[in-house]
């Protein structure tokens, strides 16, 4: 007779249950977690085989890769701006840092790399909005599919495609962690969430300016959920240790970058005055993502569609009046984190739509709180099939838009055909096409930039450069003269002319109307001064400038350059090499194949002809649409006897440039040289 009895069902399941090492709930939330991370991860794994779109990626990372390249630059990171040239006020220190942290990944410069950060930054953000979501008791079905809706919107694909608005996404990613470790501060009042919640508050000042907001978060959310809470000395030092970060921030920020005023924008009031259509406008691009331009300029039809949306909030606002305190955050919010892309205006562009990808967290939580509940519990899944569709649809849109950002032509050519009145996008195609080799369409790019804007001094300083290299002096000193007089202290210009006039023969020299010609640590005009000094004559001058640009930047690829130049002058070749070697490690394109022809002169000068050649056929890839560069191959060809290959590259010359008179020379050289062989 066996005595043993059967265990009772709950007994037999509760059993079970031990076996689990993640209970239910929990198992659930993190198969939702990684759903949220995944699916945006997955949409924009096709910007890993973009390139860069040269709209500020190229001033930020190419123009600085040497120093990128070297971690031990970490720290002075810290202690410049974002472009690394100490003239602007976009303070980014962490953004620089991990594009550090990027290069030391992959190893050397990869695009893909840049992009795949960005990729898993819109993941994680993802996954942190959810939990967010569910903090306010957000039905879990609900919150996913709410935060997979805000990250694949179409609005925000400049945040993740664009690699310079690293930032933002840095930004709202240190942002919401700091925010939620706050509310476990709260919820739970254990010490490691306030040091916590200060770590990832201290990160985000360190990504942008907009995280000096975020006390203000902080204490409206106290104050509106948790008003009785009794005051403990714990929050006492959580207060001291947010103003430490904030001094601490605002002490390096002004070392770095000084005060918030440059020639390039405003801020103040009255930019906050003049921007307040930014909040119509955003609000009409999120509900109604139809026209998303990479460089937007306000439009009529979206402030009016976008004011509409702003009546519908106010009236929702004052008829739920049961949610009144979560829907007064959710509105501070959006504004307090407005507040700060909105006080600062640029001269050429209205506003960057990556700026409001922190901002509008606090409509999406306004828009889920105004919806009835009842449509999301007790089964009822109709409604959130239409957002799965919804979802569906926003991601299709968002995966042909991120194309945009493939590479430079496409972006400008897409910025143009939905903004054709942009000076500044036409100026920028006109750089672009310039580094494509197209000298001719750069110039009317420029030209259609000031036909557009007669007040756009960067176009008629960028054509009076090219007009330069042209040597078309007059022509490039009349443009110089048209941005100086838009700008009376714009020193590149300056130079720009005064290199031009020397050419001429014409020894009148000016100074911008400011206290100095020369900023004394502006290594780019110390560089463009020592320029002017050789032209002048003033060799030792120039090295001396020269050098004064390299100490202040050690990344200064023209100071090399140049240096590399005057070496060949002095025909010390070997010399020449050394100094060309290091502004090509700074920047492999460095004046679209300069350094590499320059150095494929010395090589040759030195003997080296397979250097030489070498050289040249580097700069031909960099720049195939420049003859020159078929010349001096076709020089160093025929010094080594390779006749048929010299020929081949003088009719490669002659197509681009018909009226090459050294080439048409060297042609008649290289067909004697054959006919000897031949006979």
């Amino acid at each position: 007779m066996n005595n043993s009895k059967a265990s009772p069902p709950k007994a037999r399941n509760a059993l079970k249950e031990t076996k689990t090492f993640i209970p239910a709930e929990k198992r659930t939330s993190l198969l939702f977690i990684i759903i949220a991370f995944c699916v945006p991860v997955l949409l924009y794994l096709q910007t890993l085989s973009f390139g860069f779109t040269f709209a500020d990626d190229d001033r930020i990372i190419l123009n600085n890769i040497n120093f990128l390249s070297n971690f031990g630059n970490a720290l002075h990171s810290f202690l410049t701006d974002a472009l690394l040239v100490n003239s602007t006020s976009f303070y980014r220190p962490l953004q620089t840092l991990s594009f550090m942290i990027d290069i030391q990944l992959s190893g050397v410069n990869q695009t893909w790399m840049f992009h795949l950060t960005n990729v898993l930054l819109i993941g994680s953000i993802s996954s942190l909005l959810f939990l967010l979501l569910r903090r306010f008791s957000i039905p879990r079905n609900l919150a996913l599919l709410a935060a997979l809706i805000y990250c694949v919107h179409p609005l925000f694909v400049s945040s993740i495609a664009w690699i310079p608005a690293r930032g933002d996404l840095m930004l709202a990613f240190f942002s919401l962690l700091s925010f939620l470790f706050f509310i476990e501060l709260l919820q739970k009042g254990k010490m490691i969430y306030l040091f916590l919640n200060w770590a990832a508050f201290t990160m985000a000042l360190f990504c942008k300016e907009t995280a000096a907001f975020l006390p203000f978060i902080f204490i409206m959310y106290l104050l509106l959920f948790y008003p009785a809470k009794r005051f403990e000395i714990k929050y006492l030092f959580n207060i001291l240790l947010i103003g430490f970060s904030g001094m601490f921030w605002y002490g390096m920020r002004t070392k770095a970058v000084g005060n918030f005023m440059y020639r390039d924008g405003m801020v103040g009031i009255k930019p906050l005055l003049h921007n307040l259509r930014i909040i119509p406008e955003s609000l009409a691009k999120f509900f109604f993502p139809y026209d998303i331009n990479p460089l937007p300029m306000y439009s009529l039809i979206k402030t009016l569609i976008g004011l509409a949306i702003v009546a519908a909030i106010i009236i929702i606002f004052y008829k739920r009046k049961k949610l009144k305190k979560e829907n007064l955050f959710f509105l501070f919010w959006f504004l307090i984190l407005m507040l700060p892309p909105m006080v600062f205006k640029n001269l050429y562009v209205d506003y960057f739509d990556h700026r409001f990808f922190l901002p509008l967290i606090g409509i999406l939580l306004f828009v889920l709180f105004a919806l009835p509940r009842k449509w999301f519990i007790n089964g009822n899944s109709k409604r959130l099939w239409i957002m799965v569709a919804v979802i569906i649809l926003l991601c299709s849109f968002t995966f042909i838009k991120s194309r945009n950002y493939s590479d430079p032509m496409t972006f400008n050519n897409i910025a143009i055909a939905q903004n054709p009145n942009s000076a500044i996008i036409y100026n920028d195609r006109g750089w672009a096409k310039e580094n494509m080799g197209d000298t001719l369409g750069a110039i009317r790019d420029f030209d259609k930039a000031i036909a557009i804007d007669p007040n756009c001094g960067d176009a008629y300083n960028n054509r009076g450069w090219l007009k330069r290299i042209k040597h078309d002096y007059r022509g490039a000193i009349a443009d110089f003269n048209k941005a100086i007089a838009i700008y009376p202290d714009f020193q590149k210009a300056f130079i720009n002319r005064e290199i031009a006039r020397r050419a001429l023969g014409d020894n009148t020299t000016e100074k911008p109307s400011g206290n100095i010609a020369i900023a004394p640590n502006d290594a780019l005009a110390l560089n463009s001064r020592g320029w002017a000094k050789e032209n002048k004559g003033d060799t030792l001058g120039a090295i001396e400038d020269f050098n004064k640009a390299i100490a202040i930047d050690p990344n200064c690829a023209d100071a090399f350059n140049n240096l590399g130049y005057l070496e060949m002058l002095r025909n010390d070749f070997k010399g020449a090499i050394a100094y060309l070697d290091k502004a090509i490690t700074i920047r492999p394109i460095y004046g679209n194949g300069k350094a590499y022809t320059n150095r494929g002169f010395a090589k040759l000068s030195m003997g080296d002809k397979p250097g030489a050649i070498a050289d040249y056929t580097k700069a031909i890839e960099i720049n195939p649409n420049y003859a020159g560069y078929y010349f001096n191959r076709a020089t160093a060809k025929y010094a080594s006897k390779d006749f048929a290959g010299a020929l081949e590259d003088c009719e490669k010359a002659l197509k681009l440039d018909p009226n090459y008179k050294d080439v048409l020379n060297l042609k008649i050289q290289i067909q004697q040289e054959l006919q000897k062989i031949n006979h």
